[in-house]
Protein backbone atom coordinates (compact mmCIF):
# COMPACT_ATOMS: atom_id res chain seq x y z
CA UNK A 1 0.00 0.00 0.00
CA UNK A 2 1.38 3.53 -0.89
CA UNK A 3 2.07 5.78 1.65
CA UNK A 4 -0.42 8.97 1.72
CA UNK A 5 0.57 12.29 0.27
CA UNK A 6 0.52 14.45 2.69
CA UNK A 7 0.30 18.15 1.06
CA UNK A 8 -1.65 16.85 -1.30
CA UNK A 9 -4.23 16.17 2.08
CA UNK A 10 -3.18 19.22 3.75
CA UNK A 11 -4.24 21.27 0.33
CA UNK A 12 -7.66 19.31 -0.07
CA UNK A 13 -8.64 20.10 3.72
CA UNK A 14 -8.05 24.11 3.29
CA UNK A 15 -10.39 23.96 0.01
CA UNK A 16 -12.99 21.99 1.86
CA UNK A 17 -12.95 24.53 4.81
CA UNK A 18 -12.88 27.37 2.55
CA UNK A 19 -15.73 26.23 0.76
CA UNK A 20 -17.94 25.34 3.97
CA UNK A 21 -17.55 29.11 5.10
CA UNK A 22 -17.45 31.02 2.14
CA UNK A 23 -19.89 33.91 2.52
CA UNK A 24 -22.10 35.65 -0.68
CA UNK A 25 -20.44 39.47 -1.57
CA UNK A 26 -24.22 40.66 -1.77
CA UNK A 27 -24.56 39.92 1.62
CA UNK A 28 -21.83 42.36 2.48
CA UNK A 29 -22.78 45.50 3.81
CA UNK A 30 -21.13 48.55 1.38
CA UNK A 31 -17.79 50.02 2.60
CA UNK A 32 -17.71 53.61 4.51
CA UNK A 33 -18.10 56.45 2.95
CA UNK A 34 -15.04 58.65 2.94
CA UNK A 35 -13.71 61.90 2.57
CA UNK A 36 -17.92 62.90 2.16
CA UNK A 37 -18.18 65.57 5.20
CA UNK A 38 -15.95 67.81 7.03
CA UNK A 39 -13.83 66.14 9.95
CA UNK A 40 -12.95 67.95 12.63
CA UNK A 41 -9.50 68.52 13.50
CA UNK A 42 -6.35 70.95 11.72
CA UNK A 43 -6.79 72.46 9.06
CA UNK A 44 -5.53 70.61 5.57
CA UNK A 45 -1.88 71.27 4.59
CA UNK A 46 -1.92 71.91 0.89
CA UNK A 47 1.85 71.32 -1.19
CA UNK A 48 1.40 73.27 -4.43
CA UNK A 49 4.59 74.19 -6.58
CA UNK A 50 4.86 76.80 -8.82
CA UNK A 51 6.90 76.86 -12.13
CA UNK A 52 7.56 80.04 -13.42
CA UNK A 53 3.63 80.77 -13.66
CA UNK A 54 4.05 83.60 -10.69
CA UNK A 55 6.27 86.80 -11.17
CA UNK A 56 8.87 87.20 -8.11
CA UNK A 57 9.90 90.55 -6.70
CA UNK A 58 12.47 93.01 -8.39
CA UNK A 59 16.22 93.01 -6.65
CA UNK A 60 17.26 96.14 -4.73
CA UNK A 61 19.53 96.93 -7.45
CA UNK A 62 16.69 97.25 -10.72
CA UNK A 63 14.00 99.34 -8.44
CA UNK A 64 13.49 102.63 -10.00
CA UNK A 65 14.92 105.08 -7.15
CA UNK A 66 18.02 103.39 -6.90
CA UNK A 67 18.50 103.97 -11.01
CA UNK A 68 18.01 107.54 -10.61
CA UNK A 69 20.08 108.12 -7.06
CA UNK A 70 22.77 106.41 -9.26
CA UNK A 71 22.47 108.27 -12.13
CA UNK A 72 22.43 112.06 -10.03
CA UNK A 73 25.98 110.72 -8.39
CA UNK A 74 27.63 110.41 -11.39
CA UNK A 75 26.03 113.88 -13.23
CA UNK A 76 27.30 115.34 -10.02
CA UNK A 77 30.65 113.80 -10.00
CA UNK A 78 31.00 115.06 -13.82
CA UNK A 79 30.32 118.33 -13.51
CA UNK A 80 32.41 118.38 -10.08
CA UNK A 81 35.32 116.85 -12.33
CA UNK A 82 34.57 119.53 -15.12
CA UNK A 83 35.31 122.45 -12.53
CA UNK A 84 38.02 121.13 -10.92
CA UNK A 85 39.96 120.82 -14.28
CA UNK A 86 39.19 123.78 -15.22
CA UNK A 87 40.66 125.59 -11.84
CA UNK A 88 43.96 123.53 -12.47
CA UNK A 89 43.91 124.66 -16.09
CA UNK A 90 43.42 128.11 -15.44
CA UNK A 91 46.10 128.15 -12.36
CA UNK A 92 48.27 126.08 -14.84
CA UNK A 93 48.04 128.61 -17.73
CA UNK A 94 48.35 131.56 -15.47
CA UNK A 95 52.08 130.19 -14.46
CA UNK A 96 53.17 129.56 -17.77
CA UNK A 97 52.29 133.35 -19.11
CA UNK A 98 52.83 135.19 -15.56
CA UNK A 99 55.25 132.93 -13.79
CA UNK A 100 57.82 135.36 -11.49
CA UNK A 101 60.96 135.72 -13.61
CA UNK A 102 63.92 137.62 -13.34
CA UNK A 103 63.46 141.00 -15.42
CA UNK A 104 65.64 143.15 -16.96
CA UNK A 105 68.21 145.50 -15.33
CA UNK A 106 66.14 148.70 -15.63
CA UNK A 107 62.79 147.53 -15.03
CA UNK A 108 61.05 148.66 -11.56
CA UNK A 109 57.72 147.14 -9.90
CA UNK A 110 55.85 146.48 -6.57
CA UNK A 111 54.26 143.25 -6.07
CA UNK A 112 51.43 143.04 -3.78
CA UNK A 113 51.16 139.36 -1.80
CA UNK A 114 47.75 139.21 -0.57
CA UNK A 115 47.71 136.32 1.90
CA UNK A 116 43.64 135.04 2.00
CA UNK A 117 42.13 131.94 4.18
CA UNK A 118 39.19 131.19 1.71
CA UNK A 119 40.88 131.16 -2.29
CA UNK A 120 43.10 128.35 -2.91
CA UNK A 121 43.23 129.13 -6.62
CA UNK A 122 47.04 131.02 -6.82
CA UNK A 123 48.21 133.33 -9.70
CA UNK A 124 51.91 134.42 -10.18
CA UNK A 125 53.36 137.53 -10.12
CA UNK A 126 55.78 139.48 -12.65
CA UNK A 127 58.27 140.83 -10.28
CA UNK A 128 62.01 142.48 -10.77
CA UNK A 129 65.22 141.71 -10.22
CA UNK A 130 68.54 143.04 -11.04
CA UNK A 131 71.28 141.39 -13.50
CA UNK A 132 74.12 140.40 -11.15
CA UNK A 133 77.23 139.97 -12.15
CA UNK A 134 77.81 137.49 -9.09
CA UNK A 135 80.30 134.75 -9.05
CA UNK A 136 78.34 132.61 -7.00
CA UNK A 137 77.65 128.57 -8.05
CA UNK A 138 74.71 128.19 -10.18
CA UNK A 139 71.96 126.51 -8.17
CA UNK A 140 70.45 123.70 -8.87
CA UNK A 141 67.54 123.38 -11.44
CA UNK A 142 65.15 121.49 -9.20
CA UNK A 143 61.70 123.15 -8.88
CA UNK A 144 60.20 124.22 -5.96
CA UNK A 145 56.50 122.98 -5.45
CA UNK A 146 53.65 125.10 -4.57
CA UNK A 147 51.39 124.25 -1.63
CA UNK A 148 47.96 122.34 -1.93
CA UNK A 149 46.44 124.31 0.79
CA UNK A 150 45.72 128.46 1.67
CA UNK A 151 47.57 130.30 4.18
CA UNK A 152 47.35 133.64 6.04
CA UNK A 153 50.02 135.61 7.04
CA UNK A 154 50.53 137.21 10.51
CA UNK A 155 50.19 140.83 10.87
CA UNK A 156 53.09 140.36 13.13
CA UNK A 157 55.16 138.59 10.74
CA UNK A 158 58.66 139.62 10.39
CA UNK A 159 60.04 139.00 6.88
CA UNK A 160 63.25 138.08 5.65
CA UNK A 161 64.71 137.63 1.88
CA UNK A 162 67.65 137.13 -0.02
CA UNK A 163 69.19 136.93 -3.88
CA UNK A 164 71.46 134.12 -4.96
CA UNK A 165 73.20 135.46 -8.70
CA UNK A 166 74.22 133.39 -11.35
CA UNK A 167 76.31 133.53 -13.87
CA UNK A 168 73.48 132.87 -16.17
CA UNK A 169 70.98 134.99 -15.08
CA UNK A 170 68.18 132.43 -15.47
CA UNK A 171 69.71 130.20 -12.60
CA UNK A 172 69.47 133.02 -10.34
CA UNK A 173 67.03 132.89 -7.71
CA UNK A 174 65.15 134.84 -4.85
CA UNK A 175 63.75 133.96 -1.54
CA UNK A 176 60.69 135.69 0.45
CA UNK A 177 60.41 134.69 4.07
CA UNK A 178 57.31 135.45 6.42
CA UNK A 179 55.79 133.91 8.67
CA UNK A 180 51.57 132.79 8.73
CA UNK A 181 48.92 133.05 11.90
CA UNK A 182 49.48 129.65 12.26
CA UNK A 183 52.69 130.08 13.51
CA UNK A 184 54.16 128.03 10.33
CA UNK A 185 57.09 129.56 8.26
CA UNK A 186 56.40 130.55 4.59
CA UNK A 187 58.30 130.90 1.44
CA UNK A 188 57.80 132.47 -1.87
CA UNK A 189 60.49 131.25 -4.26
CA UNK A 190 61.46 132.82 -7.37
CA UNK A 191 63.71 129.88 -9.52
CA UNK A 192 64.19 128.80 -12.93
CA UNK A 193 61.39 131.19 -14.16
CA UNK A 194 58.71 129.76 -12.01
CA UNK A 195 57.25 131.29 -8.70
CA UNK A 196 56.49 128.75 -5.77
CA UNK A 197 54.69 129.23 -2.24
CA UNK A 198 55.18 126.77 0.36
CA UNK A 199 55.69 126.28 3.97
CA UNK A 200 59.07 125.02 4.65
CA UNK A 201 57.32 122.48 7.17
CA UNK A 202 56.00 120.75 4.21
CA UNK A 203 59.52 119.84 2.85
CA UNK A 204 61.02 118.47 5.65
CA UNK A 205 61.22 115.42 6.08
CA UNK A 206 61.00 116.11 10.01
CA UNK A 207 58.94 118.58 12.05
CA UNK A 208 61.27 121.60 12.54
CA UNK A 209 61.07 123.22 15.99
CA UNK A 210 57.90 125.45 16.23
CA UNK A 211 58.56 129.09 15.90
CA UNK A 212 56.85 131.79 18.01
CA UNK A 213 54.57 134.42 16.89
CA UNK A 214 56.41 136.90 15.64
CA UNK A 215 59.59 135.32 15.71
CA UNK A 216 62.55 137.77 14.25
CA UNK A 217 63.94 135.88 10.78
CA UNK A 218 67.39 136.36 9.54
CA UNK A 219 68.32 134.20 5.98
CA UNK A 220 71.79 134.22 4.55
CA UNK A 221 73.18 132.35 1.35
CA UNK A 222 76.54 130.93 0.94
CA UNK A 223 78.66 131.12 -1.90
CA UNK A 224 77.42 127.03 -3.29
CA UNK A 225 74.01 128.39 -3.08
CA UNK A 226 72.71 127.02 -0.08
CA UNK A 227 70.11 129.16 2.24
CA UNK A 228 70.31 129.35 6.25
CA UNK A 229 67.95 131.00 8.00
CA UNK A 230 67.25 131.37 11.49
CA UNK A 231 64.45 132.16 13.89
CA UNK A 232 63.21 132.11 17.33
CA UNK A 233 61.30 128.78 19.14
CA UNK A 234 58.70 129.46 21.29
CA UNK A 235 61.34 128.93 24.00
CA UNK A 236 63.44 131.52 22.69
CA UNK A 237 65.97 128.59 21.60
CA UNK A 238 67.92 130.00 18.52
CA UNK A 239 66.94 127.52 15.79
CA UNK A 240 68.07 127.36 12.20
CA UNK A 241 67.02 125.51 8.65
CA UNK A 242 69.48 125.21 5.74
CA UNK A 243 67.97 124.48 1.63
CA UNK A 244 70.62 122.89 0.21
CA UNK A 245 68.91 123.29 -3.16
CA UNK A 246 65.67 124.36 -4.49
CA UNK A 247 62.57 123.62 -2.38
CA UNK A 248 64.75 121.06 -0.17
CA UNK A 249 65.21 122.10 3.06
CA UNK A 250 66.60 120.30 6.12
CA UNK A 251 66.84 120.68 10.21
CA UNK A 252 69.97 121.95 11.65
CA UNK A 253 70.79 122.77 14.91
CA UNK A 254 72.94 125.88 16.78
CA UNK A 255 74.51 125.03 20.04
CA UNK A 256 77.85 125.29 21.39
CA UNK A 257 79.65 123.20 23.47
CA UNK A 258 77.53 124.27 26.24
CA UNK A 259 74.36 123.67 24.73
CA UNK A 260 71.76 125.28 22.62
CA UNK A 261 71.63 128.77 22.09
CA UNK A 262 68.75 131.02 24.42
CA UNK A 263 67.71 134.27 23.53
CA UNK A 264 65.86 137.24 25.15
CA UNK A 265 62.07 137.31 24.82
CA UNK A 266 62.53 140.32 22.93
CA UNK A 267 65.60 139.48 20.75
CA UNK A 268 66.51 140.44 17.64
CA UNK A 269 68.37 138.13 14.99
CA UNK A 270 70.73 139.50 12.04
CA UNK A 271 72.80 137.18 10.04
CA UNK A 272 76.21 138.11 7.53
CA UNK A 273 79.11 136.85 6.66
CA UNK A 274 82.62 137.36 8.21
CA UNK A 275 86.33 137.10 6.72
CA UNK A 276 88.86 137.08 9.08
CA UNK A 277 92.86 137.33 8.98
CA UNK A 278 92.80 133.93 9.76
CA UNK A 279 88.98 132.68 9.86
CA UNK A 280 87.52 132.81 6.34
CA UNK A 281 83.77 131.90 5.70
CA UNK A 282 82.60 132.23 8.94
CA UNK A 283 78.87 132.96 9.15
CA UNK A 284 77.97 135.20 11.92
CA UNK A 285 74.69 135.44 13.57
CA UNK A 286 73.97 138.23 16.08
CA UNK A 287 71.44 137.91 18.94
CA UNK A 288 70.39 139.76 22.63
CA UNK A 289 70.78 137.36 25.65
CA UNK A 290 68.63 138.07 29.01
CA UNK A 291 71.34 139.93 30.42
CA UNK A 292 70.66 142.73 27.84
CA UNK A 293 74.04 141.68 26.09
CA UNK A 294 74.62 141.73 22.26
CA UNK A 295 76.22 138.53 21.41
CA UNK A 296 77.54 136.97 18.25
CA UNK A 297 77.30 132.95 17.55
CA UNK A 298 79.66 131.91 14.60
CA UNK A 299 80.55 128.76 12.81
CA UNK A 300 82.43 127.91 9.67
CA UNK A 301 80.45 124.85 9.19
CA UNK A 302 76.82 125.47 10.08
CA UNK A 303 75.36 121.93 9.78
CA UNK A 304 77.85 120.59 12.31
CA UNK A 305 76.63 120.19 15.66
CA UNK A 306 78.21 122.04 18.67
CA UNK A 307 80.15 123.98 15.98
CA UNK A 308 79.06 127.31 16.91
CA UNK A 309 81.20 129.73 19.38
CA UNK A 310 79.65 132.87 21.26
CA UNK A 311 81.37 135.63 21.75
CA UNK A 312 80.21 139.51 23.40
CA UNK A 313 79.98 142.44 22.03
CA UNK A 314 78.22 145.47 23.78
CA UNK A 315 74.73 146.01 26.06
CA UNK A 316 71.96 146.84 24.76
CA UNK A 317 68.72 148.02 25.78
CA UNK A 318 64.53 147.68 24.26
CA UNK A 319 63.54 151.54 23.06
CA UNK A 320 61.07 152.82 25.58
CA UNK A 321 59.36 155.31 22.96
CA UNK A 322 55.84 155.66 23.08
CA UNK A 323 54.51 153.10 20.33
CA UNK A 324 57.41 151.98 19.74
CA UNK A 325 58.56 148.06 20.23
CA UNK A 326 60.05 146.35 23.17
CA UNK A 327 62.90 144.41 20.94
CA UNK A 328 66.27 146.25 20.79
CA UNK A 329 67.52 147.20 17.43
CA UNK A 330 70.75 146.10 15.72
CA UNK A 331 71.67 144.77 12.33
CA UNK A 332 75.08 143.15 10.58
CA UNK A 333 76.06 144.45 7.32
CA UNK A 334 78.97 142.27 6.66
CA UNK A 335 82.43 143.23 5.87
CA UNK A 336 83.12 146.37 4.75
CA UNK A 337 84.03 146.04 1.00
CA UNK A 338 87.05 148.34 1.07
CA UNK A 339 89.61 148.18 3.96
CA UNK A 340 89.67 152.17 4.59
CA UNK A 341 92.53 153.21 6.67
CA UNK A 342 95.31 151.43 7.96
CA UNK A 343 94.32 149.86 11.66
CA UNK A 344 95.80 149.10 14.57
CA UNK A 345 95.33 145.04 14.26
CA UNK A 346 96.14 145.11 10.60
CA UNK A 347 94.55 145.32 7.28
CA UNK A 348 92.00 142.88 6.85
CA UNK A 349 88.46 143.16 6.87
CA UNK A 350 85.60 143.98 9.78
CA UNK A 351 82.16 143.18 10.60
CA UNK A 352 79.63 146.36 10.41
CA UNK A 353 76.96 146.65 12.85
CA UNK A 354 74.33 148.90 13.52
CA UNK A 355 73.00 149.31 16.97
CA UNK A 356 70.38 151.92 17.95
CA UNK A 357 71.16 153.58 21.46
CA UNK A 358 68.60 155.94 22.38
CA UNK A 359 68.49 158.62 19.91
CA UNK A 360 71.21 157.50 18.30
CA UNK A 361 72.62 154.67 15.61
CA UNK A 362 75.86 153.73 16.62
CA UNK A 363 78.78 151.68 14.43
CA UNK A 364 80.15 149.03 15.13
CA UNK A 365 83.24 146.65 14.06
CA UNK A 366 84.17 143.18 15.22
CA UNK A 367 87.19 141.18 13.81
CA UNK A 368 87.61 137.14 13.76
CA UNK A 369 91.30 136.26 14.29
CA UNK A 370 92.57 132.60 15.08
CA UNK A 371 90.24 130.37 13.73
CA UNK A 372 88.78 127.91 15.25
CA UNK A 373 88.35 127.53 18.74
CA UNK A 374 89.66 127.64 21.60
CA UNK A 375 92.69 129.74 20.36
CA UNK A 376 89.91 132.47 18.61
CA UNK A 377 89.66 135.80 18.97
CA UNK A 378 86.94 137.84 18.50
CA UNK A 379 87.71 141.78 18.95
CA UNK A 380 84.75 144.65 18.90
CA UNK A 381 84.96 148.67 19.14
CA UNK A 382 82.58 151.16 18.09
CA UNK A 383 83.70 153.31 15.12
CA UNK A 384 82.03 156.29 15.76
CA UNK A 385 83.35 158.19 12.32
CA UNK A 386 81.30 155.78 10.11
CA UNK A 387 77.99 157.10 10.33
CA UNK A 388 79.09 160.88 10.26
CA UNK A 389 78.27 162.76 7.21
CA UNK A 390 80.24 165.49 5.56
CA UNK A 391 79.46 168.02 8.71
CA UNK A 392 80.52 165.54 11.17
CA UNK A 393 76.93 164.75 12.40
CA UNK A 394 76.09 161.28 13.75
CA UNK A 395 73.46 159.47 12.79
CA UNK A 396 70.79 160.86 14.90
CA UNK A 397 66.65 159.45 14.75
CA UNK A 398 63.62 160.43 17.01
CA UNK A 399 61.99 157.83 17.73
CA UNK A 400 64.35 155.69 17.59
CA UNK A 401 64.29 153.39 14.71
CA UNK A 402 62.41 149.57 15.26
CA UNK A 403 64.16 147.47 12.15
CA UNK A 404 67.39 147.74 10.06
CA UNK A 405 68.04 146.45 6.55
CA UNK A 406 71.00 146.46 4.29
CA UNK A 407 71.54 146.65 0.98
CA UNK A 408 74.99 145.79 -0.44
CA UNK A 409 76.44 147.86 -2.76
CA UNK A 410 79.04 145.45 -4.61
CA UNK A 411 75.64 144.77 -7.02
CA UNK A 412 74.05 147.75 -6.84
CA UNK A 413 77.14 150.36 -7.65
CA UNK A 414 76.10 153.26 -9.75
CA UNK A 415 77.17 156.79 -10.20
CA UNK A 416 75.22 158.02 -7.02
CA UNK A 417 76.46 154.67 -4.86
CA UNK A 418 79.34 153.73 -6.35
CA UNK A 419 81.39 155.47 -3.62
CA UNK A 420 79.45 153.64 -0.42
CA UNK A 421 79.79 150.20 0.33
CA UNK A 422 76.15 149.88 2.33
CA UNK A 423 72.91 151.71 2.37
CA UNK A 424 71.45 151.78 5.72
CA UNK A 425 67.30 151.29 5.45
CA UNK A 426 66.17 152.24 8.75
CA UNK A 427 62.22 151.47 9.54
CA UNK A 428 60.82 154.48 12.45
CA UNK A 429 57.62 153.62 14.70
CA UNK A 430 55.51 155.78 12.14
CA UNK A 431 55.99 153.43 9.45
CA UNK A 432 58.26 154.65 6.87
CA UNK A 433 61.81 153.72 5.78
CA UNK A 434 64.55 156.10 5.74
CA UNK A 435 67.95 155.82 4.06
CA UNK A 436 71.52 156.20 4.74
CA UNK A 437 74.63 155.13 2.45
CA UNK A 438 77.97 154.30 4.30
CA UNK A 439 81.91 153.72 3.12
CA UNK A 440 84.75 152.78 5.07
CA UNK A 441 86.53 155.93 5.37
CA UNK A 442 83.92 158.17 3.65
CA UNK A 443 81.26 160.58 4.93
CA UNK A 444 77.62 159.36 5.30
CA UNK A 445 75.33 160.17 2.82
CA UNK A 446 71.05 160.56 3.29
CA UNK A 447 68.77 159.47 0.91
CA UNK A 448 65.02 160.44 0.59
CA UNK A 449 63.78 156.70 1.46
CA UNK A 450 60.33 155.98 0.88
CA UNK A 451 56.75 155.75 2.92
CA UNK A 452 53.65 153.59 1.75
CA UNK A 453 50.20 154.66 2.24
CA UNK A 454 49.55 152.20 4.87
CA UNK A 455 52.33 152.57 8.17
CA UNK A 456 55.10 149.72 7.06
CA UNK A 457 55.32 147.41 9.69
CA UNK A 458 58.73 145.05 8.38
CA UNK A 459 61.19 145.69 5.34
CA UNK A 460 63.95 143.53 4.21
CA UNK A 461 66.70 143.61 1.47
CA UNK A 462 67.95 141.66 -1.26
CA UNK A 463 71.52 142.21 -2.75
CA UNK A 464 70.04 143.28 -5.48
CA UNK A 465 68.13 146.20 -4.33
CA UNK A 466 64.73 144.86 -4.02
CA UNK A 467 63.24 145.99 -0.84
CA UNK A 468 59.87 143.82 0.60
CA UNK A 469 57.94 146.01 3.25
CA UNK A 470 54.77 144.62 4.98
CA UNK A 471 51.97 146.59 5.35
CA UNK A 472 48.94 144.23 7.34
CA UNK A 473 48.71 140.65 6.06
CA UNK A 474 50.50 142.56 2.45
CA UNK A 475 54.01 142.80 0.91
CA UNK A 476 54.80 144.79 -1.71
CA UNK A 477 58.46 145.80 -3.24
CA UNK A 478 59.96 148.58 -3.90
CA UNK A 479 63.53 149.43 -6.07
CA UNK A 480 65.67 152.26 -6.21
CA UNK A 481 65.28 154.82 -9.54
CA UNK A 482 68.17 156.87 -9.98
CA UNK A 483 67.67 159.02 -6.47
CA UNK A 484 64.35 157.84 -5.46
CA UNK A 485 62.52 154.69 -4.42
CA UNK A 486 59.55 154.34 -6.69
CA UNK A 487 56.92 151.24 -7.01
CA UNK A 488 55.42 150.72 -10.37
CA UNK A 489 51.90 150.85 -9.69
CA UNK A 490 50.60 149.99 -13.21
CA UNK A 491 52.60 146.47 -12.48
CA UNK A 492 51.12 145.81 -9.43
CA UNK A 493 50.23 142.25 -9.35
CA UNK A 494 48.46 140.82 -6.77
CA UNK A 495 48.84 136.89 -6.10
CA UNK A 496 46.90 134.68 -3.98
CA UNK A 497 47.93 131.52 -1.68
Amino acid sequence: MAPPDIPWLSYQHRQNNMAERSIPLDTLPPPPEYNKHTRDGPETVHNHYHIGNEASPLPWYRRKWVFWTVLGLVAFLVVAGLIILGVVLKVQMGKNSMGGHISPVNSTSTVVITSTAVSTEKATSTTTSHHSSSTSTATTSTEAQTTATPFTMSEKSQLASVYVGAKDSKLSRRLLVRQEDTNDILVTEWANGQLADYRIKDRLGSLPTEPKLGTPLALQADDAGTLHLFYLSKANILSYLYEPSVGKWKTGEVSSEHGAIRTSAYSGLSAAWHNGRKASGLLVVAYDNSSQKLQLAMTSSPSERNSWYIADVTSVEASSAAGDSTSPCYSLAGDWLSLGPQKEDGRFQHLLIAIADANEVTPWECAVDFWPPPEVQVKCKQANESFRDSDGRALTMVPPPKQFSWIRQKETRDSVTGKFDFTLLSLDVGGAVHEDSVGAGGARDTGQGFAADSPITAISATAEGIVFASSGKDVYTYRKHGSRWQPDVADNVTFQA
